[in-house]
């Protein structure tokens, strides 16, 4: 992403952000509420159109209009608020984003989400309603449909704020094996303990700009804190 400015009327949402993606890693994308990290991962993922800028895949220049253009580029995002469908099962809810004129098999798909399931280590029944589902398992089916859909590149917007401490150790091992099978993996936080246990690299947006980004194992909390918000901050509470 090069040159990246989204405005919303007055407000500037993303100036002129930079941002690199590699191949088998684990980004953390970092900054403050506000800093425009969401807004960006969406234009990535086709929810939004960049006002200016450029993005690259494979060093291709690309529009990506929609989240189906995302999906056509093996970009896929699994946004904060699940997109699914109550009444649905697992299975369906994966059919109804694929991009198909015939009758869907729904034996064919619930094969390849056990192959999915198998893979990486996920638990999920096919045929289990969406709302008989907890918030994990809602998650994980919504990892496993934009795998489903082909993605190597996968966004997660703050992928821990409702998950126990043990639903999250287990995400955590998962995307770590996802790394490993060279997919890209950027996570939206702004909770430094995982951003410092989990990710390879970390890039710092504040106030819409890029900060730039730094290698998990030269950063500290403290170090981070000050790209974050543009100055020296005491961590230490009285």
């Amino acid at each position: 992403m090069v040159d990246i400015t989204k405005t919303f009327g007055k407000v500037v949402a993303n100036d002129r952000v930079h941002l690199d993606i590699y191949a088998g890693e684990i980004l953390s994308l970092l900054g403050e509420n506000g800093s425009g990290k969401t807004t960006l991962m969406n234009m990535l993922s086709g929810i939004y159109l960049p006002d200016s800028g450029q993005i690259y895949v494979n060093g291709r220049k690309v529009i990506i209009r929609s989240p189906k253009d995302a999906y056509d580029l093996g970009i896929g995002m699994i946004h904060q608020h699940f997109k699914l469908v109550d009444v649905l099962t697992a299975a369906e809810n994966i059919v109804l984003g694929l991009n198909e004129h015939r009758v869907v098999d729904l034996r064919n798909v619930r094969l390849k989400v056990k192959e999915i399931c198998d893979r990486y280590g996920f638990v999920v029944e096919p045929d289990k309603k969406v709302y008989d589902m907890s918030v994990s398992e809602k998650q994980t089916l919504e990892i496993i449909k934009v795998l489903y859909y082909g993605a190597k590149v996968i966004i997660l917007d703050e992928p821990t704020a409702v998950l126990t401490v043990q639903e999250i150790e287990k995400l955590f091992g998962v995307l770590r094996r996802m790394k490993e099978e060279g997919h890209s993996i950027i996570i939206i936080t702004h909770k430094l303990n995982e951003v410092l246990s989990l990710s390879d690299r970390v890039a710092v947006l504040r106030k819409g700009h890029s900060v730039g980004s730094i290698q998990t194992s030269e950063a500290t909390e403290k170090s981070l804190t000050e790209m974050m918000v543009g100055r020296r901050v005491d961590l230490n509470i009285e």
